[in-house]
């Protein structure tokens, strides 16, 4: 290796630098509250640097991560009540072909289940629908969305 490829990038070295100016601020903050001869605690206060909760990024990075844009479903969405007016249910999920219908009572499961193959023919006419083999429409039972008051 040349040093030119040991080169380190300015990125870093501003990132070390910053570093550096406030590990040594927090030292000063130490050497302030000192007492001569006392102990120093093993994990001072004034050395402890805020760290991100995982909490916070870890919702917003899940989110990007299980999120799939189906155009066919964001159709069925916008168009579920001008396509299936009469149909208790709502879109619920899409993956793989497989159109998962919510419904609020095992009951509404019940009195649904026949009609399924007139729901998918509904749904096969919207634009962008997939082959009629590859679509399946199941219904799963979820509580109604919570509204706002």
């Amino acid at each position: 290796m040349t040093p030119d490829d040991e080169r380190i990038p300015l990125a870093d070295i501003a990132l070390e630098r910053k570093r550096l100016a406030r590990d040594g601020a927090l030292r000063r903050r130490l050497a302030d509250h000192l007492v001569p001869g006392l102990p120093v605690d093993a994990d001072a206060c004034e050395l402890r640097v805020p760290e991100v909760r995982v909490g916070s990024v870890l919702g917003t990075l899940v989110d990007e991560l299980t999120t799939v844009k189906e155009p066919f479903f964001d159709t069925v969405c916008e168009r579920w009540k001008d396509v299936c007016p009469d149909v208790p249910a709502r879109p619920g999920r899409y993956r793989d072909g497989r159109l998962f219908l919510y419904v609020g009572t095992s009951g509404l499961v019940f009195s649904l289940r026949p009609k399924l193959a007139k729901i998918k023919k509904r749904l096969l006419a919207l634009p962008g629908a997939p082959a009629a083999r590859r679509l399946s429409l199941h219904l799963e039972v979820h509580a109604p969305p919570r509204t706002k008051h």
